[in-house]
């Protein structure tokens, strides 16, 4: 592990990446004051800051996009947007989402999302579960980003997979207590055309992940955005929460884990900062000299 105590004390601008939830933003998707004057602060020092998330653009909330960050990493690093234009982009492969699809039919998994750079495509099992949690799909600050799977026109000879394949970059589904597949299972089987990692659903249902597309993800992403912008990997930070934060944080020069982090990050990260209620970015910026 490096020793990370004022890496920005030389005045080397750094570039940092920040998960969302459970890192920027609580369970409530509200970003603590101290979090946003950090960043804030951060950023007059010189240093620029990427939201890197496994949420879609049109799944973050104003309120965030507002506090100004430098650029977005979205869909778990398959996209990356800096000065209003994509840096890159991945696509999830036609047969890759029918496969994901037909896996979950034969298990029973009711509630899954594709989510891309226009928005969410969802279950009617995942849209019963945003009604049944007060969040209602069809109203509110994302509503014209919500799209039912049964509702998509697919032309006759063609596949939902198909269709959908020029808008998605990433699944993500939570299966009930009583379905016959594990997470591992789950992952063996999709292993052809995805790596899953454990998504930000542990509170509905440990049995829960994140489809990435093979070969692309926060790791990749920190790494091409830092070439892309002439920095050294040496000059990155990445701050993060749980498993699909995982490849950022081994990537990244500079690794910090989250107080409240899960799943065990905390054992690779190069330092743990306090809990996202005690001031955890804050606290790891000036641990990190950077404000």
């Amino acid at each position: 592990m490096n020793d990370p105590t004022n890496t920005a004390a030389a005045g080397t601008r750094k570039l940092v990446f920040l998960d969302i939830d459970g890192t920027l933003a609580d369970e409530r998707h509200i970003v603590p004051e101290s979090a946003r004057e950090a960043c804030r602060a951060a950023q007059r020092n010189g240093h620029r800051l990427f939201i890197c998330t496994g949420r879609s653009i049109p799944k973050i909330e104003r309120d965030i996009l507002d506090l100004g960050f430098d650029g977005i990493v979205s869909v778990a690093g398959a996209q990356a947007n800096i000065d209003g234009r994509i840096l890159f982009r991945h696509l999830v492969p036609a047969d890759a989402i029918d496969a994901a699809h037909a896996h979950f039919a034969e298990h029973g998994i009711l509630a899954y999302q594709w989510q891309g750079d226009d928005g969410m495509y969802i279950s009617q099992g995942y849209a019963r579960h945003l009604e049944s949690k007060g969040r209602i799909w069809n109203s509110g600050e994302f509503a014209r980003h919500w799209h039912l799977l049964d509702d998509i026109d697919v032309p006759e000879g063609a596949t939902l997979g198909q269709v959908l394949s020029t808008h998605v970059s990433k699944g993500s589904y939570f299966a009930q207590p009583d379905t016959d597949v594990t997470f591992e299972e789950t992952s063996r089987a999709l292993a052809p055309w995805f790596t899953t990692v454990h998504a930000s659903y542990d509170r509905i249902s440990p049995n829960n992940g994140e489809l990435l597309i093979n070969g692309v993800d926060k790791g990749t992403a920190v790494r091409d955005v830092a070439a892309r912008l002439g920095v050294d990997i040496a000059d990155t930070i990445a701050v993060g929460d749980s498993d699909n934060d995982t490849a950022m944080l081994k990537a990244a020069g500079t690794s910090v884990a989250m107080g409240n982090s899960v799943h065990g990050i905390e054992r690779f990260c190069d330092i743990v900062t306090t809990d996202i209620h005690d001031a955890g970015v804050a606290n790891a910026f000036a641990r990190l000299g950077l404000i």
